[in-house]
């Protein structure tokens, strides 16, 4: 006599709790970087200009591995958030998944293949880190304003989607004010510019916007673990 077995999905109140591990998990991940790039800013002060010279330029400093661990945190917080809005109840299209997948591999890529200093000439490993950010700035927020468009189909999740739609039409903002700071260097003869800068602290205003991007899904998550089913 065979004997079936019926593999049953888990219950709703165990994926939720699973979920909240899950942004748990992104949250710390999330934490980890901020505390990194406070030290880096804090510890590198006199190598690294925090208004002109952009993050990246930390991978320059002393501190190189410090920014390793600030950006590669990020990608394993935003992995471990995509699993946690999944088994929250909130499906992940692919796009979304593929657009957060570019997002850390830029962020990997940039860990691994540091930049020039502002105005030298590029290497190899610039080119690389050049087009491996531009990858991940625009990759996030368009993986947001998708993830927003999914949320509003969600009862449970329309709240988030409205914040996520603000907050990402920041993101855009920041972004444009971010790539225009980097047009005197781009334009610039070659030898260097000199003049003022303020493209680090652009980029350092584009990533506070994108952490809120971040955590408000993680926290969303946490918050819908605490509500009734």
């Amino acid at each position: 006599m065979s004997t079936v077995e019926t593999i049953r999905p888990a219950p709703a109140g165990l994926r939720h709790g699973t979920a909240g591990v899950w942004a748990t998990a992104a949250i710390a991940c999330f934490g980890l970087s901020v505390v990194t790039a406070l030290v880096l800013h804090v510890t590198q002060a006199a190598v690294v200009d925090p208004v002109r010279q952009v993050i990246s330029d930390y991978a320059l400093s002393p501190a190189a591995g410090g920014f390793a661990v600030c950006v590669l945190a990020l990608a394993a917080g935003t992995g471990c958030l995509l699993a946690g809005l999944d088994r929250a109840g909130l499906a992940v299209s692919r796009p979304v998944v593929a657009l957060a997948g570019c997002w850390g591999a830029g962020l990997t890529l940039c860990a691994f293949f540091p930049t020039t200093p502002t105005g030298a000439p590029m290497t190899f490993s610039a080119e690389v880190h050049r087009y491996a950010g531009l990858v991940l700035f625009v990759s996030l927020p368009a993986a947001a304003g998708l993830l927003a468009r999914s949320a509003a189909h969600h009862p449970r999740h329309r709240g988030l989607a409205g914040r996520l739609r603000r907050y990402t039409r920041w993101a855009w903002a920041a972004l444009a004010v971010f790539l225009l700071s980097q047009l005197p260097v781009l334009l610039a003869p070659p030898g260097g510019f000199d003049g003022p800068l303020f493209q680090g602290l652009a980029e350092r205003l584009v990533f506070v916007v994108y952490l809120v991007l971040l955590g408000e899904p993680a926290l969303a998550v946490l918050r819908s673990g605490r509500k009734p089913c």
